[in-house]
């Protein structure tokens, strides 16, 4: 088991590292956040300027990327203090008239959460793993509020507000 684990980590690192589409796109959905997005107001959105102008987290740095169904893909920075529970994307969504932005499990903190039960109770002395549950709990806290933020800044843009920061370029 602890293999299996450990190859799943491996596997959630390197889809991430490499931006893969559909890792991005698939999976247990834990964070959904819709805005409307009328189609004049759409015109102001500027999504590839969301890595400047979405505030930087005292312990956590999200950066984005395009993918080449015209989403973008995000997630949290690897110099980080938390643990990854979710991986973002955002979404226009004109049928619907609005923007999306998702955040979807990690393979890696779904295998270790629904793995710690069992493993307890084959092994009673691994009780002490019981606490990374309240860990995950907290980490995923932390990235919601994160989420929540790319949320605020892409309605800002919509609603033609000022948003924090700009690329400088």
């Amino acid at each position: 088991m602890v293999f299996a684990l450990c190859a799943l980590l491996l596997i959630d690192l390197v889809l991430q590292f490499f931006w893969n589409a559909r890792y991005f796109s698939w999976g247990i959905r834990i964070f959904n956040q819709r805005i409307a997005a009328p189609a004049d107001w759409r015109t102001r959105l500027s999504l590839s300027s969301l890595e400047y102008d979405v505030p930087r987290g005292k312990y956590l740095h999200l950066v984005f990327r395009r993918l080449p169904d015209g989403s973008y893909a995000f997630r949290e920075s690897f110099a980080q203090r938390f643990y990854p529970i979710m991986r973002g994307r955002v979404v226009a969504d004109p049928k619907r008239r609005e923007v999306r932005v998702e955040g979807r499990f990690n393979w890696s903190a779904l295998g270790m959460s629904l793995s710690i039960i069992p493993v307890v109770l084959v092994r009673p002395a691994a009780a002490p793993m019981l606490l990374m549950l309240p860990f995950f709990l907290l980490c995923y806290l932390v990235q919601k509020k994160m989420f929540g933020a790319v949320a605020t800044v892409i309605e800002q843009q919509l609603r033609g507000g000022t948003v924090g920061r700009r690329d400088p370029a």
